[in-house]
C-alpha cells in the first residue's frame, strides 16, 4: 500500500513538473541608429534578450564596452508596452508590442535600437 501511494506521488509530482513551462525568449542583435547630433551610433553593437510570460516582457541588453541594463515592462491589453530605463547619465524611452507570432522592441534615445526580435 505505502508503495503504491509513494509510486502514485512520483507520478504526479513528474507531470507537475513538465507542466511548469519556460517563458518565451526572444533575442535582438544590431547596430545603433544615429539621432540628431550623433554621429557614432552605427557603431554601437547591442544585444538584447527578452522573455515574455504573464502579462510581462522582460530582460536586459548590452551594448558592447558598457554595462547591462535590465528592463521590465508591463503589456497593456493590445499587446503594447513601454516606459523608460534610466542609463544615470541619459534615459532611453522604450516601446514595442507583443502578438502571437512576433515581438517588437524600440528604443531612443542617445541613438535608435530595436525592430523585430528573434523567438529562440
Amino acid at each position: 500500500m505505502l508503495r503504491s501511494i509513494a509510486l502514485a506521488m512520483a507520478a504526479l509530482l513528474g507531470v507537475a513538473g513538465t507542466a511548469c513551462a519556460e517563458p518565451a525568449k526572444y533575442t535582438w542583435h544590431g547596430y545603433g541608429i544615429n539621432v540628431p547630433q550623433s554621429s557614432k551610433c552605427p557603431t554601437y553593437e547591442l544585444n538584447l534578450t527578452a522573455f515574455v510570460e504573464n502579462g510581462r516582457i522582460w530582460g536586459d541588453w548590452l551594448q558592447t564596452g558598457r554595462v547591462v541594463r535590465k528592463f521590465d515592462f508591463p503589456i497593456a491589453g493590445d499587446g503594447t508596452f513601454g516606459g523608460q530605463v534610466d542609463l544615470q547619465a541619459s534615459i532611453m524611452n522604450v516601446k514595442g508590442s507583443v502578438a502571437a507570432d512576433s515581438v517588437r522592441f524600440d528604443m531612443k534615445g542617445y541613438c535608435i535600437f530595436g525592430g523585430p526580435l528573434k523567438k529562440e
